[in-house]
C-alpha cells in the first residue's frame, strides 16, 4: 500500500519550489510522482518530484476531477493564510 494516491495534496520540501502546494496527478515509479498546481504547473505539463521531497497531507481530491481549475480551487481551499499582525502594518518611521 502506498502512502500517496492520485489526488493527494502535497507540499514541496526541497528545490526551488520549496513550500509550494501541489496535487499528485500520476505515478512514474515507486519514488517519483507527477504533481500539478493548476497555475504554474498545469496538468498538461506536470512537475516530476521525488517522493522524499514531499510533505504528504491528509486532504485528497477525487481522481476524476483532476483539471486545472478544480486543482487551483482545491489548493486555495486547503491553504492556510496567516493573518497579518497590526505591528507589521504600522509605519515605524524607518527609511
Amino acid at each position: 500500500m502506498r502512502l500517496l494516491e492520485v489526488g493527494q495534496l502535497v507540499t514541496s520540501r526541497q528545490g526551488r519550489d520549496l513550500g509550494r502546494k501541489y496535487v499528485v496527478v500520476q505515478f512514474y515509479d515507486d519514488n517519483h510522482v507527477a504533481v500539478a498546481d493548476g497555475l504554474v504547473r498545469r496538468t498538461s505539463r506536470p512537475k516530476r518530484k521525488n517522493v522524499k521531497h514531499l510533505i504528504i497531507h491528509d486532504q485528497k481530491l477525487d481522481a476524476g476531477q483532476l483539471d486545472d481549475k478544480t486543482i487551483r480551487a482545491f489548493i486555495e481551499e486547503h491553504s492556510s493564510v496567516e493573518p497579518v499582525r497590526k505591528e507589521v502594518l504600522q509605519d515605524h518611521g524607518q527609511g
